[in-house]
């Protein structure tokens, strides 16, 4: 089976890791680069983060620097969620590997030429490297089959009542990447919640040792002392582990095509992803939105995934 040839736009970030070692799992996968760029945490920490990852999972691929701060508004840094080092404190061996000479949108540019219209972008990031690609180099457009996004909502925000934190953090990168006329598929909040994992399903899921226990088990533990101290329930949502899964797995989630924008300039709704949801303005869909997700399906992706790294 021939694999998708895919760039993985990141700002790792812990649930970026869980997706990151998915996507390389998979099997059904080639990934062509990491690109990072400030978002869970600055730039300082999702390009090494990037770099280790990339030699931790032995991928092997160019890893380029992207944006260090949004295209407009001011960088906003989310250490609560992620840990100061962006891995829940997961301190990863220092890798071996540099990074490209180029800049991250140089080096999809030159993924999306080579790989002559089939290179797809997994977009698990704010989309700042993705808008600054599209406004360097506007004839890329017919050669990116489909942008696959994890960000957005259309109901109920989680950085403001409206707003998802992906986009909330450029909302004009989205803007951009919205009105390009490339394929999207926009993994929200609203399908993500829905694969909300128990500490039960957690523990089971990690029981068995693999190559990337560490990893992931660090990880997890962080994700669990952080919700005890917040008095939350235990558990965890791998936002971006949906969004890769549905890359090669598209049952995973459902999606219906709508009209979508982007809100950049409301003073209480920057950020909201604006699903026409009821066809009012009769425009043309240019989103999959995905309205609901398959937790089950992305639980056994999540199996097989262990069982790789057992091997």
């Amino acid at each position: 089976m021939k694999k998708i040839p895919v760039i993985i736009d990141c700002d790792p970030g812990t649930d970026d890791a869980f997706a990151i070692a998915l996507a390389k799992a998979s099997g059904r996968l080639d990934i062509r680069a990491l690109t990072p760029v400030s978002g869970n945490v600055g730039l300082e920490h999702t390009a090494p983060n990037a770099l280790a990852l990339n030699d931790y999972l032995a991928l092997g691929v160019p890893v380029g620097k992207g944006a260090d701060r949004p295209m407009i508004k001011e960088r906003v840094i989310n250490l609560a969620t992620h840990g100061e080092n962006g891995l829940g404190g997961v301190e990863l061996p220092a890798p071996r590997c540099t990074f490209e000479e180029d800049h991250a949108w140089d080096v999809i540019y030159r993924e999306a030429v080579a790989q002559k219209g089939e290179l797809e972008i997994a977009a698990i990031g704010p989309l700042t490297n993705i808008a600054i690609t599209l406004l360097k180099y506007p004839d890329i457009k017919p050669l990116i089959k489909r942008i696959t996004m994890m960000g957005g909502a259309w109901g109920v925000g989680n950085s403001t009542p409206y707003a998802e934190f992906n986009i909330w953090i450029d909302p004009h990168a989205c803007d951009v990447v919205f009105k390009s006329g490339i394929p999207i598929t926009m993994v929200g909040l609203d399908a993500t919640r829905q694969t909300f994992f128990t500490a039960e399903e957690m523990d089971r899921l990690l029981a068995s040792d693999c190559a990337v226990s560490p990893l992931l088990r660090g990880i997890w533990e962080y994700t669990r002392a952080q919700k005890a101290r917040e008095g939350r329930e235990s558990g965890i949502i791998l936002h971006d582990a949906l969004a890769i899964a549905a890359i090669y797995c598209p049952e995973v989630i459902h999606t219906e095509p709508y009209f979508a924008t982007c809100e950049v300039r409301g003073s209480l709704t920057e950020g909201q992803t604006v699903v026409d949801l009821p066809n009012r303005w009769k425009k043309e869909p240019n989103v999959d939105v995905a309205m609901s997700a398959d937790k089950e399906k992305l639980y056994a992706l999540l199996q097989e995934m262990v069982a790789f790294y057992q091997n």
